[in-house]
């Protein structure tokens, strides 16, 4: 069974798999529950006519705005910068692994070398280290979004698939 497909990944998609890295992590986890703490003490010292609470609310909005925000910014300045997201990645997924093609550049990827697959509700994230990942746009495709998830299932373990989040 071969599955081809291209992807031409945009800033928002990028955006999206910076999103989804983060905020899946501790840390990500740890500013949204301290940016919401934050802003409690606020409003609480607030009704209690505490000074300074006005600070509560400064660092609560700055760590549930700065972080999307630095990430949006990232993320554009990263596809526009890279010459590898100007022109749209072929995709071949066989049995044996991920072949994968721009221009004269070709490369095979085993899938043992595939560490971790993550799913949001727009694209595969195909992890093949700690910080790198294939960012594969349920978009764009071509209706093989149920094909590529059944090859997935068949060829990476367990253990890297994690939960499926549709």
């Amino acid at each position: 069974m071969e599955i081809r497909f291209e992807i031409k990944v945009t800033h928002r998609d990028m955006y999206n798999f910076l999103m989804h890295h983060t905020y899946r992590s501790f840390s990500g986890i740890f500013s949204v529950v301290a940016g919401i703490a934050l802003l409690g003490l606020f409003w609480y010292g607030r009704t209690l006519g505490t000074e300074n609470t006005w600070l509560y609310l400064l660092f609560g909005v700055l760590f549930l705005v700065y972080e999307p925000w630095t990430l949006l910014i990232q993320s554009a300045k990263q596809v526009s910068s890279n010459p590898v997201f100007q022109k749209p990645l072929s995709y071949c997924l066989t049995e044996t692994g991920i072949s994968v093609a721009q221009g004269e550049t070709e490369n095979e990827i085993p899938w043992t070398a595939v560490t971790k697959v993550r799913e949001s509700a727009r694209s595969f994230f195909i992890y093949t280290s700690k910080r790198n990942a294939s960012i594969w746009v349920k978009d764009q495709l071509g209706g093989q979004e149920q094909a590529v998830r059944e090859i997935l299932e068949r060829q990476v373990p367990e253990r890297a698939r994690g939960k499926a989040r549709r």
